[in-house]
C-alpha cells in the first residue's frame, strides 16, 4: 500500500510517474512477472480517474503519432518478460531510467511537430518497455519534454497516453492469463491508496511552479534508477 501510494503521489504531480515508481518499489518484494500485471491494472484505473481533467489540455496530435508503435511493441516486451529472469529485467529497467534522466538533464530538444518516423520509433520503444515492465514512460517523457510542452500540457498528454498504454498492455496479458484473481484482488485493495496519492499529487501540482515539475521528474527518476540497479546488483552478487 505504501508503494502504491508513493507511485500515485508522483503520478498525480507529474502525470507520468506511476509505472516508473510502482514497478521498482513493488519489485523489491515481488518478481517483475507478478508486478507488471498489477501495475498495468492500476495504471488503467488511475488513468480513468484523471481522464476528464486531461482531455481538454491533451496534445492529441502527439498521442496519434506515438500510439501506432505501442500495440506493436507490447507483445515483443511480453515475450521477453516470460523468458528473462528477474534480475536482468531489473537491471534493464534501471538502465533505461538512468538513460532517460541523462537525456532530460542534457535538454534534448525536438521540433514542435516531430516527424512521424521519430514519433513511431518512440511509441514502439515505449510499447516494448511497457510489455517488458509496464514502464514505457521514459521514452514518452523525454519526447514530451523535448517537444517543449508546458508542464500542464505535458501532464495532460501523459495522463491520456499512459491510460491508453495500460489498456493495450492489459489485453494480451489477460489473454495469456497473467491477470488473474490475485491481481484483481490486489488492485481492488489498492484503490484507496491509489486515489489518495493521486489527489494529493494533483493538489501539489496546481500549487507549484513549472520548474518544480521538471525537478520532480529528474529527482524521482534518479532515485528509482539507483534503487533498482542496486537491487539487481545485489541479486547478481548473491
Amino acid at each position: 500500500m505504501i508503494g502504491v501510494f508513493g507511485a500515485a503521489l508522483l503520478r498525480g504531480f507529474t502525470g507520468f510517474g506511476f509505472g516508473l515508481a510502482a514497478v521498482p518499489l513493488l519489485s523489491l518484494s515481488l518478481p517483475p512477472s507478478a508486478v507488471v500485471p498489477l501495475v498495468v491494472t492500476l495504471q488503467v484505473a488511475v488513468g480513468l480517474f484523471g481522464l476528464r481533467h486531461a482531455i481538454g489540455e491533451c496534445d492529441w496530435q502527439s498521442v496519434r503519432r506515438l500510439f501506432p508503435g505501442l500495440p506493436l511493441g507490447v507483445p515483443i516486451g511480453l515475450a521477453v518478460l516470460t523468458i528473462l529472469p528477474a534480475n536482468p529485467v531489473r537491471l534493464v529497467i534501471g538502465t533505461l531510467i538512468a538513460t532517460a534522466v541523462w537525456l532530460i538533464y542534457r535538454g534534448v530538444s525536438l521540433p514542435p511537430n516531430p516527424s512521424r518516423k521519430v514519433s513511431f520509433a518512440v511509441g514502439l520503444t515505449s510499447g516494448i518497455i511497457s510489455g517488458l515492465a509496464s514502464m514505457g514512460g521514459p521514452p514518452i517523457v523525454v519526447y514530451l519534454l523535448a517537444v517543449g510542452h508546458s508542464a500542464g500540457r505535458m501532464r495532460a498528454t501523459a495522463v491520456v497516453y499512459f491510460m491508453l498504454a495500460g489498456l493495450v498492455s492489459m489485453l494480451p496479458m489477460a489473454a495469456r492469463g497473467m491477470i488473474n484473481q490475485q491481481t484483481l484482488l490486489w488492485t481492488a485493495a489498492s484503490i484507496p491508496a491509489l486515489l489518495g496519492g493521486t489527489r494529493l499529487g494533483s493538489w501539489a501540482f496546481f500549487r507549484s511552479k513549472p520548474a518544480h515539475h521538471r525537478l520532480a521528474a529528474l529527482v524521482s527518476l534518479s532515485v528509482l534508477s539507483a534503487l533498482l540497479i542496486g537491487r539487481a546488483a545485489l541479486g547478481f552478487g548473491g
